[in-house]
């Protein structure tokens, strides 16, 4: 787990480093009426949950990260979520979910096949038949990370406390769909910079299909922005919708871009 969701200094920075949304505004805009039931997968600091649970859903949030989960309690309303330390699996089976979310990117944490096959049986066990999960990946065709470069770093920002903090990146290393790099964070009142290395995958919309076939779930919906354009080769995201079905199934051919919008 990377030291950005364990150590409670950079937890308490985490909603003010990520404060731009677009994405908890493009999911809510897709979800059934409440109460619908919505597992909230890779929760975080919990700000979508508690979004979602004062527009009466019936919400779970789960995470591995604790730091983030006890911020996650910390906050207004908290009571109204159920939250669970642990991954997808770890959320007991019982009344189906109607909809899962995954949101922040979270999902290219997932670095090796059997992590995306293990979450995708999870959420697969979890959802109620015709049930969807949402999620979303940066396109690898638009090479995102040629732009994490201290050049490209944006303006230092200040906290509610009057700190202030710039956060730079540096990418280490590019192989296949993997990309290596730091965050590094200078904050006003500490001495020196505080670093952080992770690894994301990239990985295509075949291999998303593929993998969900084989695991419980069909691809429905591939967006390539959060306006719902087209998904091209250089779109910025890969915005999916996959949907439980009856049987794991074997792949078939499918084109990006393809996919009708929801309904």
């Amino acid at each position: 787990m990377d030291d950005h969701y364990k150590e409670r200094a950079l937890v308490d920075l985490y909603d003010s480093v990520n404060a731009s949304r677009k994405d908890f505004g493009f999911y809510l805009d897709q979800l059934p009426d409440p109460p619908a039931r919505i597992l909230d997968i890779g929760c975080g600091t919990g700000t979508f949950a508690l979004q979602l649970a004062e527009r009466g859903y019936s919400v779970t949030g789960v995470d591995p990260a604790s730091e983030m989960l006890a911020n996650a309690r910390a906050k207004p309303g908290s009571d109204a979520v159920e939250w669970i330390i642990g991954f997808a699996s770890d959320v007991p089976l019982g009344a189906p979910f109607d909809v899962a979310v995954m949101t922040g990117h979270a999902f290219q944490c997932l670095l090796q096949d059997d992590d995306i096959a293990d979450l995708f049986r999870a959420v697969a066990a979890r959802l109620d038949h015709g049930g969807s999960f949402w999620f979303e990946t940066r396109n690898p065709g638009a090479q995102p990370w040629t732009r994490w470069t201290p050049e490209h770093a944006g303006p230092p920002f200040a906290l509610s406390d009057g700190r202030r903090v710039q956060v730079v990146h540096r990418v280490l290393d590019v192989t296949g769909e993997y990309v290596c790099f730091e965050e590094l964070y200078e904050i006003s009142d500490q001495p020196g910079t505080v670093s952080t290395r992770s690894i994301l995958r990239f990985p295509s919309l075949e291999k998303i299909r593929h993998l969900a076939q084989e695991n419980g779930l069909e691809l429905k919906t591939a967006f390539g922005d959060w306006q719902k354009g087209a998904l091209h080769d250089n779109s910025p995201e890969i915005i999916v919708r996959l949907e439980k079905v009856s049987q794991p199934a074997r792949s078939t051919q499918a084109q990006a871009g393809s996919y009708p919008p929801p309904a």
